[in-house]
């Protein structure tokens, strides 16, 4: 499947029930209004602005995360279809699951590939609740997405429990952790390799960016910093490589946290990413 785009959609989930579910710094519920409000400044030569279709926010959002989960999922369905191009704000990360979902649905039929850019694998059981790291297993689970046509990208050792690593290892997703990305420019050349291989067997790919891959220097506004990381020229190299792919259907951005950013940094990263997705999108006719 590919695409030739001259608009794309924009939906934000201002919902951060799975963070609070896992013990995490809350926040990111408020991340759909600083991204539009960032985004809003930016210019450039490329049609980005103009070719924007923003559908809102997801409503209602309520204390159900299921709820939740299938109110997004209806909103990211209704604006999916052949030819289409979209960006998602969340909200925590298990709206990577609704994401997903509603891509699928839209595209139904259709065999769909993720690269998810993370310090953590997500992979966590959904049981006794869902929580912001339970994304990837719900979407394995319920076979929205089959594990040879999933990549964890960037993923940290020291950010996953032995259980989760226990899990990967069964399913046998493919990770590249980031111990593997460091120096120059391997992150991009990894992951245009990456795309590439999942671009060869599946009908369409989906991106989804927990901005936790980026080190807290460039990505203080996040549910759970880290140390170590991607740098802002990774992440804009790897929007780049995505949208110049014609199989990217979809960009996730998730995890940011206006109320623990600072001076916007994290929120002009996660616009600037958005932005250089969809400009390479315009300028490839992918």
């Amino acid at each position: 499947m590919s695409s030739r785009i001259n608009q794309w959609s924009l939906i934000g989930i201002p919902d951060h029930t799975g963070v609070i579910h896992v013990g995490g710094r809350i926040g990111a519920a408020l991340a759909p209004a600083a991204f539009r409000r960032i985004f809003a400044k930016l210019k450039g030569l490329s049609r980005v602005h103009e070719s924007c279709k923003d559908h809102g926010d997801v409503t209602p959002i309520t204390q159900d995360i299921v709820l939740n989960h299938r109110s997004a999922s209806d909103l990211v369905k209704s604006i999916t279809k052949p030819d289409s191009c979209s960006v998602i704000v969340g909200g925590s990360h298990d709206h990577g699951f609704s994401h997903l979902r509603g891509i699928c649905e839209g595209l139904a039929g259709k065999r769909i590939g993720c690269i998810n850019i993370d310090a953590h694998l997500d992979v966590r059981k959904a049981e006794p609740v869902i929580t912001s790291g339970s994304p990837f297993y719900l979407a394995l689970e319920s076979g929205i997405i089959r594990a040879e046509d999933f990549i964890e990208f960037g993923i940290q050792s020291h950010c996953n429990s032995p259980e989760l690593w226990k899990y990967i290892d069964a399913k046998k997703v493919q990770v590249i952790p980031l111990s593997r990305l460091r120096g120059g420019w391997k992150a991009g050349l990894e992951f245009r390799g990456a795309i590439n291989e999942l671009a060869e067997k599946c009908d369409a790919i989906v991106v989804s960016l927990d901005l936790d891959a980026a080190a807290e220097a460039f990505a203080p506004g996040v549910s759970a910093p880290q140390a170590e990381g991607f740098t802002s020229g990774d992440i804009i190299e790897m929007m780049e490589e995505a949208g110049r792919q014609a199989k990217v259907v979809s960009l996730g951005i998730f995890e940011l946290n206006p109320a623990h950013d600072i001076a916007d940094r994290t929120a002009r990263l996660a616009a600037t990413a958005a932005w250089h997705f969809v400009e390479a999108k315009l300028i490839s006719g992918s």
